[in-house]
């Protein structure tokens, strides 16, 4: 027997869908700035860091692998620790996108 989805399935999994869209969208912009301008993630973390309390919060909730990502990117470490903490970020993110994609085969 075939299954019947509720409509809070069906919202919950458009939600879903189109959250990791925008991350991987997200990701590329990253990327596209690494490649062509490093100054815009400067400046979007300058941005970030200079929001008031509140409403940095809910962009580092929202936006928490990107700002990790960026984190990562603006540290002092070493070039090396920063590839990999930023491959590692990226990865998360891509498994979590993948394990979606695999849910709705």
């Amino acid at each position: 027997m075939r299954e019947t989805l509720s409509r809070n399935d069906i919202i919950s999994r458009s939600m879903t869908i189109y959250a990791n869209l925008i991350f991987v969208v997200l990701w590329v912009g990253f990327v596209i700035a690494l490649v062509v301008n490093r100054e815009w993630l400067d400046e979007i973390w300058s941005w970030a860091q200079a929001l008031p309390a509140i409403p940095k919060i809910i962009v580092w909730v929202l936006f928490l692998p990107i700002m990790v990502g960026l984190w990562i990117w603006e540290s002092s470490w070493p070039t090396l620790g920063r590839l990999v903490g930023f491959a590692g970020i990226v990865v998360w993110t891509l498994l979590a996108v993948y394990s979606v994609f695999k849910y709705f085969r």
